[in-house]
């Protein structure tokens, strides 16, 4: 089709077409159409099929003008993108149209492109991987560590709690500031007394107790409480005591390993420990070096992102953000009462950067010519079925119905484009040392949680 078409530029992504389809088109788009009408409209007084072109026009005059217009703005406009080799994005949006038999007709198109961009170097990169060494130290950690996890908790009957003790409490909170109606409640809440994580007021009123015995105590929680359902909140706790136990762990020796599995001895398991963890740290410098190399190459493009794009992306940002809630224990309905246009709001520039990275690393991947085979996307398909149980005739089936496998293809064309920026970097390799401490999960009276409380229905975590 012959258009004559303008191209404005609004921005990086955005662009406006100005279309005009020459009068011999649309004149034929009338005449195909008013023959088909002729050929299928009843009308008194004719034979189908020799109903006068001039009845049809007064009687489908507004039918007829819709469906040239549904025939030709689609094939004038997709005719107008290839021939200037745009790359959209997203539906395009049509205003100011003007249809009129023996006229041109002329519309406005607004749409979204992909960003025209000049690839940067990306060989040669300065990268550090930073690898922690295996230490006799962590060994150790590790092995007590297992032996925790087997430990036995003992009854303690013939004397009063002490700190080291477990003391299982039925918990009862009242709100003093601000007052809530609701009391909190929580039962057989195992907190380790003396244990530099708990609440100072929890270790004073739990030590010294036996089975039966009931404490009651106020706790102020600061402002800064890692736990936001407490933070700032002064309760009123009555915690009736309901066991008293002490930890026993085995002792650490051959037996120990050959209760772990296939080890002779307790050499034997702490090679395994070895092993594990140094392939663990391995591991972890490895994801440390993809993501410095994916931050080197992305700081260097500041390129606009189709909000086309980004949308999408950010609103799969705040679905992940409220599924992390809900496993956490959030109600449901403070999910709901989040204020979610402030969270898109922050999740658009992340959005815009993932979409960013995209587009660079697919440029990368057709400058290193990454071609995927059929094999590499069906172990792909193999290794999530794996993971969530599907079967992989079936989850592949179900990724054709939803036209997902591109997406496979495009991540694996990306880690594959991401191998390459690494084999070509220059990588000095450090040892570093970690933190090795660990975020224990803690009770009410502690400074974090792992548990919640639910009251006809109410969640809140402590």
């Amino acid at each position: 089709m012959k258009l004559q078409v303008d191209v404005a530029d609004l921005s990086q992504c955005r662009k406006d077409l100005t279309v005009e389809v020459p009068v011999e088109e649309v004149k034929a788009a009338f005449e195909k159409t008013y023959g088909v009408y002729a050929r299928h409209v009843k009308s008194p007084g004719f034979r189908p099929g020799r109903v006068p072109r001039e009845i049809i026009r007064q009687r489908f005059a507004k039918e007829v003008r819709d469906e040239v217009i549904n025939s030709l703005v689609p094939e004038a406009l997709h005719d107008a993108i290839v021939e200037h080799k745009l790359r959209v994005v997203g539906d395009p949006q049509i205003d100011d149209l003007s249809i009129n038999e023996g006229e041109p007709m002329k519309f406005r198109a607004t749409l979204e492109v992909l960003p025209e961009f000049e690839l940067k170097e990306y060989k040669g990169l300065k990268l550090t991987k930073k690898v922690a060494p295996v230490t006799d130290e962590e060994i150790e950690h590790t092995l007590d560590h297992l032996r925790q996890s087997v430990a036995e908790f003992v009854p303690v009957e013939d004397r009063e709690s002490r700190d080291g003790d477990f003391v299982s409490v039925n918990l009862v909170g009242k709100y003093v500031e601000p007052q809530e109606e609701e009391d909190l409640k929580s039962d057989d809440v195992q907190i380790e007394i003396g244990a530099d994580n708990v609440q100072p007021e929890f270790n004073e009123n739990l030590r010294g107790v036996n089975a039966g015995d009931v404490r009651e105590f106020r706790v102020e929680y600061p402002e800064d409480f890692s736990a936001e359902g407490l933070a700032g909140k002064t309760i009123d706790f009555t915690a009736t005591v309901v066991a008293v136990r002490e930890k026993e762990a085995p002792e650490l020796d051959d037996e120990f390993a050959r209760d772990f599995g296939d080890y002779e001895n307790l050499q034997q398991l702490r090679d395994k420990i070895r092993e594990n963890l140094t392939a663990s740290a391995e591991a972890r410098a490895a994801a440390d070096l993809r993501e410095q190399a994916v931050k080197r190459i992305i700081e260097d493009y500041d390129f606009e992102a189709p909000s086309a794009l980004v949308e999408p992306q950010a609103a799969e940002r705040a679905r992940e953000f409220a599924y992390v809630l809900m496993r956490n224990g959030v109600p449901p309905q403070t999910i709901k009462e989040i204020d979610w246009e402030e969270r898109m709001n922050e999740f658009r520039p992340l959005a815009a950067r993932d979409i960013r990275m995209a587009l660079v690393f697919a440029k990368i991947a057709e400058a290193e010519k990454v071609e995927l085979s059929g094999w590499e996307v069906d172990a792909e398909i193999e290794r999530m079925a794996a993971a969530s149980g599907e079967p992989p005739i079936q989850l592949k089936a179900r990724l054709t119905k939803d036209d997902s496998l591109s997406s496979i293809e495009n991540r694996l064309r990306h880690q594959r484009a991401l191998e390459a920026v690494i084999k070509h970097a220059e990588i000095t390799v450090e040892d570093f040392n970690e933190d090795q401490s660990e975020h224990q999960a803690q009770s009410p009276g502690q400074t974090e949680t792992e548990g919640e409380v639910r009251n006809e229905g109410k969640s809140q975590a402590l």
